[in-house]
């Protein structure tokens, strides 16, 4: 019945393809590198067993709410109405369930239904639902402990089969344990069979895909920018695992993972729009430079529990460097924003001109290596001139360290009990924080002395804008202890 780009449905050179799908086992994970037609399988999945056993309900998850509408809007909606056969099969969208609902729940014309929900970290959105078949995608950002949750919700159902989907990421991930308890199959091109690597484990049918096997792919000659050859050449050395062979990486370690940020969510609070006297904030602000950043600044505030609350974030996608220094200095005001500290090396010039309208209420910062000094008041360069702008100087490291201690702080019974706290009503404005935080990579180095110290890098095309403009706006609160004050005088009459 299916209908890809006015073709019929084919196997056609994915002879690996056809065990998969006739697979019936309860349980099912796929470890896949990137563009292996796992979409479509789930697709074509979930169509055919609410198609096949009428009145049964079915279950997209995947953490984001971006992942979750793009699948049913692109791929699953698309696949019935691309199809003459299928169009017919799901009901007319009344009035009442446009927007949202539209893209969470789809009613079929013979009973079933398919909800396509958004279940960052516990599952806790599908607890209510029962479920006869349920696909997890991009299962590499889920915890294992959320699987118990989803077995809750098919507790009940006589079919009860569900699919785990996920690109390989970190090695002892949970993702990772999760593929080693299954039988761990990989595809055998000459014998055109799966075999089991570890045939005595029965929690889950695993399969493993990997570029290797797309022969749109491997047919292309070497100075393609899609072939294996060239992405090996531009990839480091985690992406081309991950994403090209389907392997876990066994890397450089990951200080804070996607759980430390889910526990920092408060669910009741969105984010506001403005702060009145006599509350004040802090920012941080990081000035976009490259390719893959952007200008984001982070805004926030102390509640009464000493925690510092998020209250206002932004992802510049305006380029113009004097309209956001614009739009950067109404929020300032707007949000009456006691202390702002602004990334100096893409942004002198904004921040001399922030500087001009508010004076020291901004101060710009570079980040040094001096663990023993970890934030100081420049006045002079490094030919003892006074410098034109007040900067502070601040130990990247121990900075970086102090905002994943907050993050992961814990009270006096060893509970966790996070110091950031980020409104999570509306996840769309966000959630897209979370790559910017857990992407931070930590090695160990030593200074010139020989004493050791950790340092901190991200992956080439994975930004750490907002973990910076965390670290900016920690600063900015820390700069009002400090001795001498950091105040400009006598710069602008």
């Amino acid at each position: 019945m299916r209908t890809l780009k006015g073709e019929p449905f084919s196997f056609e050179d994915r002879e690996y393809l056809l065990p998969l799908y006739r697979d019936t086992s309860p349980r099912i994970i796929i470890v896949k590198a990137r563009q292996m037609e796992m979409t479509e399988w789930a697709v074509n999945w979930l169509l055919h067993n609410t198609l096949a056993h009428p009145f049964t309900t079915a279950i997209y998850t995947a953490p984001r709410m971006d992942q979750v509408s793009r699948f049913s809007q692109d791929r699953f909606r698309r696949a019935i109405l691309d199809s003459p056969q299928l169009r017919e099969i799901i009901h007319k969208a009344r009035e009442q369930e446009l927007g949202e609902t539209a893209i969470t729940r789809v009613p079929f014309n013979n009973g079933s239904l398919v909800y396509l929900i958004s279940a960052w970290g516990d599952f806790g959105a599908l607890r209510n639902i029962p479920a006869d078949w349920a696909v997890v995608d991009e299962a590499q950002d889920v915890q294992s402990e959320a699987i118990p949750v989803l077995e809750e919700a098919m507790s009940h159902s006589k079919f009860a089969r569900a699919l785990i989907i996920g690109t390989a990421s970190d090695e002892g991930s949970e993702f990772d344990r999760l593929w080693k308890r299954s039988d761990m199959k990989e595809w055998d091109a000459e014998s055109k069979a799966w075999i089991a690597q570890k045939p005595e484990n029965r929690t889950y049918s695993g399969y493993h895909f990997t570029q290797r096997m797309a022969v749109w792919i491997t047919t292309l000659p070497p100075t393609h920018p899609n072939s294996i050859e060239a992405k090996r050449l531009r990839y480091n050395e985690r992406r081309f695992l991950n994403e090209v062979l389907g392997l876990f990486y066994r890397g450089l370690a990951k200080p804070l993972i996607t759980d430390d940020l889910l526990a920092c969510r408060d669910f009741r609070f969105a984010l506001m729009d403005r702060l009145e006297p006599p509350y004040v904030s802090y920012a941080g602000i990081d000035w976009g430079g490259g390719q893959h950043a952007f200008t984001v600044i982070w805004i926030m505030a102390k509640d009464d529990k000493d925690r510092w609350r998020l209250i206002y974030v932004r992802r510049f996608d305006e380029k113009d460097p004097m309209k956001q220094v614009q739009i950067i200095g109404n929020l300032i005001t707007q949000f009456n924003v006691k202390q702002a500290v602004a990334d100096i090396g893409y942004g002198a010039v904004q921040v001399s001109e922030l500087q001009k309208r508010f004076a020291s209420r901004v101060i710009g910062c570079q980040y040094v290596r001096r663990p023993e000094l970890p934030l100081e008041g420049k006045t002079m360069d490094e030919s003892g001139k006074r410098v034109a702008q007040m900067l502070v100087n601040a130990d990247r490291s121990f900075w970086i360290e102090t905002a994943i201690e907050l993050i992961k702080h814990k009270d006096p019974t060893g509970a966790l009990n996070p110091l950031l706290v980020i409104p999570w009503a509306e996840p769309l404005d966000i959630e897209w924080i979370i790559d910017q935080f857990t992407c931070i990579e930590m090695e160990e180095q030593e200074t010139v002395s020989g004493k050791k110290y950790h340092h901190y890098t991200h992956p080439e095309r994975e930004p750490d804008d907002a973990l910076h403009t965390f670290v900016y706006a920690l600063i900015a609160d820390a700069i009002g202890r400090m001795s001498p004050p950091a105040v400009i005088q006598d710069l602008f009459s």
